[in-house]
């Protein structure tokens, strides 16, 4: 089965366009140091989905921009020092309220959600935390 980048993505984009009649989120984009997170931190501003606050060390995230070939000038950067200090930043970012949301970036998972649930530090309350991951396959057929 060929998959063409023609195909319908109406899922994907009905779920994109209710998201757009919301104002963007503040969303702490947790160590955006490669090039795919760079990608996905300028896509998700351009649709209006979010308002980046770039956490992670500068040069490395100056690095990533470059190597996507994108301005990031506008966007806030917070620095850190690594990836588990990225965590800890955007987690704090969010406790003190300057940030709505977290966006993973080029850390693993464990390091991001380990920030979250710490038991002094984190934003754990007694409901359940979870996180997702939205993909869309046109050429998948509903059972």
């Amino acid at each position: 089965m060929e998959i063409r980048a023609t195909e319908p993505r109406e899922r994907y984009d009905r779920l994109v366009r209710a998201a757009q009649r919301l104002p963007p989120v503040t969303t702490a984009v947790v160590h955006p140091c490669d090039q795919i997170s760079i990608d996905g931190v300028i896509e998700a501003t351009r649709l209006g989905l979010i308002a980046p606050i770039l956490v992670g060390p500068p040069a490395r995230i100056r690095d990533a921009a470059q190597q996507a070939e994108s301005d990031i000038s506008a966007f806030p950067l917070e620095g850190s020092a690594h990836s588990h200090d990225s965590a800890a930043r955007a987690v704090e970012l969010v406790r003190q309220g300057k940030a709505e949301a977290l966006m993973k970036g080029s850390l693993h998972t464990e390091e991001l959600m380990g920030a979250v649930v710490a038991r002094e530090t984190g934003i754990r309350t007694a409901r359940r935390i979870s996180h997702c991951f939205v993909m869309d396959v046109p050429v998948h057929k509903d059972p």
